[in-house]
């Protein structure tokens, strides 16, 4: 059998060069091109929290065992990296406020969520090149965690880290919905709701996804369907959120 060598002009781009391939292998009887999913890699520092939900006391504030051991694990991660910022003492909120931080809309009223500052506090410098760090760590650790930045929730907002935890049960409703609501962590977002459903992307990159989220059911939903009302989410848009 004579075979011809098909040569094709790349001039026109790659989109000329796919299609080339495409009819050269349809002339040897290839009708389509088979690809095979990645498999799923974990990140190296993912770790399983435990599922105990007894009240601790942190610096006067309020969480569950929980969570310390996921804000501990996050220590460690950032620690071996050369980071500066003791997490406990950075913490500036925690949870189980009860409603009456109405600043924070909800967010903190059940378990999982926590503020932590980056500030110096020598002189109250913003630790800027703690705060990437900082976050790696924290969503290794299991948190959904993103920067808010100074006047980014109302008029003169603090800057700081908000974190809510990945799986807890004792999530209030408004911190489920930064996991895996319209505006949430799972989708790449904010965690923000936005005026008209508005999507606004992660800045620091999406979500990190450990094996043991996914055995819980919380995937990586970013390019999923995103429809009113999502798991967790609501179908009136609210204000913005810590």
């Amino acid at each position: 059998m004579n075979k011809r060598i098909v040569t094709i002009s790349v001039c026109g781009g790659m989109s000329l060069l796919l299609l080339g391939m495409i009819l050269v292998g349809s002339a040897y009887g290839y009708s389509q091109i088979n690809s095979t999913p990645a498999p799923f890699i974990e990140p190296e520092g993912c770790w399983e929290p435990p599922h105990d939900y007894t009240r601790v006391s942190v610096n006067g504030m309020e969480l569950n065992a929980r969570t310390l051991a996921m804000l501990d694990h996050a220590q460690v991660l950032y620690s071996a990296q050369g980071g500066i910022v003791d997490f406990r003492l950075a913490l500036t909120q925690g949870s189980y406020t009860g409603g009456t931080l109405a600043a924070s809309f909800g967010t903190h009223d059940g378990g999982g969520a926590i503020d932590l500052s980056v500030l110096n506090w020598q002189d109250w410098s913003v630790l800027t090149d703690e705060i990437e760090p900082m976050l790696h760590a924290l969503r290794l650790a299991g948190f959904a965690a993103w920067l808010r930045d100074t006047g980014e929730l109302y008029p003169d907002s603090a800057i700081h880290i908000h974190a809510v935890a990945v799986g807890d049960y004792e999530l209030s409703p408004m911190a489920r919905e930064q996991i895996d609501g319209s505006y949430g962590y799972l989708r790449g977002s904010n965690g923000l709701p936005t005026l008209y459903g508005i999507f606004t992307p992660d800045r620091y990159g999406g979500p990190v996804i450990c094996g043991w989220m996914i055995a819980q059911g919380f995937n990586d939903m970013r390019g999923w369907s995103n429809p009113y009302p999502t798991p967790g989410g609501t179908t009136v848009p609210r204000p913005p959120m810590p």
